[in-house]
């Protein structure tokens, strides 16, 4: 009897490792002041998480051990433990926290505060703020460089991309992009950033050994945010008014194609299998869930209500 128990106790050990480390998606909806986890291998919410007011905001730490969440109306971030799916600590940040991200070695969670014009860098071993750097008008979108010390800041009202070194907290350039830019994204192979310009309609690819502007490809109506698909030399982009994600050729620099997605689609990222991509449509309260190959949605899962997931919100395993 005692080995069968142990048995079963074993199995039942590695069924629950097992669902643990399928990739999870932390979908934030900000109607609903929650966060939903949905398990990517069955496309199926396993559970709602309760957060602080209107999330928007999200970013999966690299070790995929914690969640960080920004909530602009009740001005803090809420620390999600992936083992227990459980807030485990609030920190208060600013006056309208909204882009976030983490540094490669997850020791600091970076912030962008809409309406103080200033990023907020959280030490994530004592789970409070370090320091604050003063940056652009609307600080809107945030992105690492898992390679150096930078971090690049979208200004959306002055139009441009910010890129401070962290080392001393400097600001070391500024660059001009499209108008009001807001979701970014880097390419680290390319040594490029690409930023969707809300405004203007487009995409700004910035070269950034050149350290300027070398393009700025049309796209649909107010784009959002943006992800790169490396295997097929491509950029996926949100566009909220159009209902769609564009398909941009990277070698041709131009839009080849628009997938139509749900109402006002916002936050987007590729599964780490590369051969889904995943998109929140905000208005719908559903994810679409877009075959790579043959770029056609294959799924939809509904979420809370008003989901955006604005950010890195798939678990890297």
């Amino acid at each position: 009897m005692s080995v069968m128990r142990t048995a079963l106790s074993f199995l039942v050990l590695f069924w629950a490792c097992t669902l643990q480390a399928q990739p999870f998606a932390y979908i934030t909806n900000q109607g609903g002041n929650s966060v939903s986890v949905i398990d990517t291998e069955t496309n199926e919410v396993i559970k709602t998480i309760k957060v602080g007011q209107k999330p928007a905001g999200v970013v999966v730490s690299n070790d995929n051990k914690r969640v960080y969440i920004s909530n602009p109306e009740s001005h803090d971030i809420s620390v999600i433990e992936t083992e227990t799916l459980s807030v485990i600590k609030t920190i208060k940040v600013g006056g309208g926290p909204l882009a976030i991200a983490i540094s490669p070695d997850d020791k600091s969670v970076y912030v962008a505060d809409w309406y103080e014009d200033n990023i907020y860098i959280i030490d994530t071993s004592t789970l409070s703020v370090r320091t604050k750097i003063d940056v652009g008008d609307s600080p809107s979108g945030l992105a690492t460089d898992p390679n150096s010390s930078f971090l690049y800041v979208a200004n959306r009202d002055d139009n441009n991309i910010m890129i401070i070194n962290l080392i001393d907290n400097t600001i070391v350039n500024t660059i001009a992009v499209g108008r009001a830019p807001f979701g970014i994204t880097l390419d680290t192979n390319k040594n490029q950033l690409y930023s969707a310009n809300v405004q203007s309609g487009d995409v700004s690819v910035v070269d950034l050994h050149q350290q300027k502007t070398i393009k700025h490809i049309k796209v649909g109506d107010f784009p959002y945010g943006v992800a790169i698909d490396d295997k097929n030399n491509r950029l996926f982009v949100t566009n909220q008014r159009s209902n769609s994600v564009s398909v941009i050729d990277r070698e041709a620099m131009e839009t080849v194609k628009d997938i139509d997605v749900g109402e006002y689609p916002e936050g987007i990222e590729l599964h780490p299998d590369k051969r889904r991509l995943y998109v929140a449509n905000w208005f719908d309260n559903m994810i679409s869930v877009i075959d790579i190959n043959t770029l056609k949605v294959i799924d939809e899962v509904e979420t809370g209500d008003g989901c955006r997931a604005y950010g890195k919100f798939i678990s890297s395993e």
